[in-house]
């Protein structure tokens, strides 16, 4: 990009443990998420809250793990490229996750407080981006599901976790939010030029 080394990284890469407590945790807690997508976005979810209260610390203690690898792994790309793109950025994520996960359990305030310490680990010379599904209907974000050949999440998650992102870009100095529903290749100029305009 304009002379500038750029490499970009996915949470595949370290969160391997991450999904093995997941998967764990899934099983303590009887959960089961059916991952059919209908067009009203429904999806049959089953929790035992009071094992899943226990589970809490240990949660949040595997998610601060995860992240502290994410962003030594980032601080070391870092050294060796001007410019180092996380894809579907591994703080905001898990913290959507927590919070989705918690929902019934805890009041959003406590939430975010409790994860303060998630907010500091990222870089600080950062630009955050975020790809605002609203105006995407159920259907055209499965058809972008199957075309990708991944499993498609239930529609209330996918819009929770975009106030989530929202809230958390807006406490960023240098953020941008663009249209996921855009042409593709308008929607790659206008996230060219931010990045540039941010980099100058």
């Amino acid at each position: 990009m304009l002379g500038y080394k750029v490499t970009v990284t996915e949470s595949v890469h370290y969160t391997i443990l991450l999904r093995m407590w997941y998967k764990l945790l899934m099983f303590l807690t009887r959960r089961r998420i059916r991952y059919r997508f209908r067009r009203e976005g429904l999806v049959e979810e089953f929790v035992e809250p009071s094992l899943l209260a226990r589970m809490f610390r240990v949660d949040f203690v595997v998610n601060l793990i995860s992240a502290v690898i994410s962003s030594l792994k980032i601080s070391l790309l870092s050294l060796l490229y001007p410019v180092v793109i996380e894809h579907e950025g591994f703080v905001y994520n898990q913290l959507a996750y927590l919070c989705f996960i918690y929902r019934k359990l805890f009041a959003m305030k406590f939430l975010m407080r409790s994860h303060q310490i998630l907010l500091r680990l990222p870089p600080r010379k950062r630009l955050i981006i975020v790809l605002d599904v609203f105006n995407l209907k159920p259907g055209e974000l499965y058809a972008r599901y199957r075309r990708r050949g991944g499993l498609s999440e239930p529609w209330h998650y996918i819009r929770y976790q975009m106030v989530i992102y929202r809230v958390l870009a807006s406490m960023e100095q240098r953020h941008a939010l663009f249209d996921a529903g855009m042409n593709v290749i308008e929607l790659s100029n206008d996230i060219n030029t931010f990045i540039l305009q941010n980099l100058k």
